[in-house]
């Protein structure tokens, strides 16, 4: 059983991890919107440490674009992270304006959020039954509004982006019309960073190495290494290094050209390895081609380019 303290006196990490955290880059900086394909519509289930009861659940669904011959961007999300008594249901708008350059492209963007989150007492467990901060006995939810922001700047060879989310610090005010009772929780800054490089020497098989690292005030610094061996941009496989946390193993496919599915499982390497079987992730993607000739070959975006579009 998971339990939850309603005051929180130092901050911790508050929005999901993903596995697949170069699939949901998009869920994680807003200068993403607009950088795919003419539309790039995504949903994702994870399931994280399973064994625990109530353990961490998160769905989204995703949906952007660009538009003015690929200069801007749009695009929103929905996006629901269940954790023992506590519920988050976050809906995002997102913009991006790109610069094009020769062989490279930069992209700045935003994105307003509003979540609603919710405390269902009876799954609260706290050691003081009389806590002035909680009551057991109501579900209570309150909406807050907050602000992201990114950049990034990429081609079909290297990426490296910057985001921080949670930006105005927001507080979560709960039981508002209960004068005994008061309860609050503060958002932190989440500082998102990833690296990441493509190579080959034959364009049938891509190596894709990327590295991202996610900072909170008052947690420990977290990073991951992936490396996917991509296959005629047909099938992939890889796996992933979490510092002190997992191993993640990856493989996906695409399908019709314009569909593709992801999957990852996470072998814990972490003290909670004897209590949890794991984590599992899913991904169903699609995404159009806006640079399809006749002949359905792709055009090439950047000067040099020498693949085309990754997962």
């Amino acid at each position: 059983m998971i339990s939850f303290c309603c005051i929180l006196s130092a901050y911790a990490q508050q929005m999901p991890y993903y596995s697949q955290f170069k699939n949901n880059s998009f869920m994680i900086n807003p200068a993403i919107t607009g950088t795919k394909k003419l539309v790039d519509a995504r949903v994702n289930y994870r399931s994280q440490w399973n064994g625990y009861e109530d353990a961490p659940k998160t769905t989204s669904v995703s949906l952007h674009s660009r538009f003015l011959k690929g200069k801007m961007g749009a695009g929103g999300y929905l996006m629901q992270d269940n954790i023992g008594p506590s519920k988050q249901t976050n809906l995002g708008l997102s913009y991006a304006y790109h610069i094009r350059f020769p062989d490279v492209e930069l992209s700045a963007g935003i994105a307003a959020n509003f979540t609603k989150h919710t405390l269902i007492g009876s799954k609260i467990y706290i050691h003081n039954s009389q806590d002035p901060a909680l009551n057991q006995y109501v579900t209570n939810s309150t909406w807050t509004q907050d602000a992201h922001a990114g950049i990034y700047l990429y081609n079909d060879r290297f990426h490296v982006g910057l985001s921080a989310l949670h930006l105005f610090e927001s507080t979560a005010e709960f039981y508002k019309n209960d004068s005994t009772k008061k309860g609050f929780i503060k958002y932190a800054d989440h500082i998102n960073f990833t690296l990441g490089y493509n190579y080959s020497q034959n364009n049938d098989y891509i190596f894709e190495n990327t590295l991202y690292g996610i900072y909170v005030p008052g947690t420990p610094f977290n990073i991951d290494y992936t490396l996917r061996l991509h296959y005629k941009e047909k099938i992939f496989a890889g796996f992933s290094l979490r510092l002190r946390d997992a191993i993640a193993l990856h493989i996906g496919a695409t399908i019709l050209d314009d569909f593709r599915v992801s999957y990852s499982y996470d072998l814990l390497t972490g003290k909670m390895k004897n209590y949890s079987s794991g984590s599992h992730e899913v991904m169903l993607i699609f995404s159009s081609s806006i640079f399809k000739q006749k002949h359905g070959r792709v055009n090439d975006k950047f000067l040099h380019q020498r693949y085309g579009y990754l997962f």
